[in-house]
């Protein structure tokens, strides 16, 4: 990530990933039914997900992209605009279906954006230290500033926000 007017700068990797775990049987499919376009949720500290309501901060991801998968498309992955990615396996780890993510930034939404590799959504009402407040989204890279506030520009999943500190 690079910044327009904010001192940051753009770590190597985003989260990419839930590891399977070996239990017996196919673990359950964290967001059977999300349909492309709907939000997601996932907790690392205790390894939870789930769909959430697009509108909350919960709803950290928002799905680009799901395919079933087949014997001749295991290797498949998600394309560089993806932030996470979720692989429904079976326990032996044969790959059921891949899951592909990029943050749900949104207008008028609040991110404690510090941390560059791992950015977190907000309660906006809750005036958080470093919360910042997107007033615009760009699905693109703009290279100049088109925000009269700074902008954040995510290169590698082509977009840049126009943020404001929510306080």
């Amino acid at each position: 990530m690079r910044t327009l007017g904010v001192a940051m700068s753009f770590g190597a990797a985003m989260v990419m990933g839930l590891c399977a775990s070996s239990v017996a049987g196919a673990y359950p499919n964290q967001y059977e039914g999300l349909p492309v376009g709907g939000c997601a949720y996932w907790d690392q500290a205790s390894n939870t997900a789930g769909p959430a309501d697009c509108d909350t901060p919960l709803a950290k991801y928002r799905l680009i992209e799901q395919v079933q998968l087949t014997p001749e498309t295991q290797e498949l992955d998600c394309g560089p605009e993806a932030t996470f990615r979720y692989r429904h396996r079976t326990a032996d780890g044969y790959r059921l279906a891949l899951y592909c993510f990029t943050y749900n930034m949104t207008v008028d939404s609040c991110w404690d954006l510090t941390d560059t590799k791992n950015p977190y959504r907000l309660d906006c009402a809750a005036r958080q230290p470093n919360s910042e407040r997107i007033t615009q989204v760009f699905n693109d890279v703009y290279p100049d500033n088109p925000c009269s506030s700074p902008a954040v520009i995510y290169d590698r999943v082509k977009l840049t926000i126009c943020v404001v500190p929510n306080s």
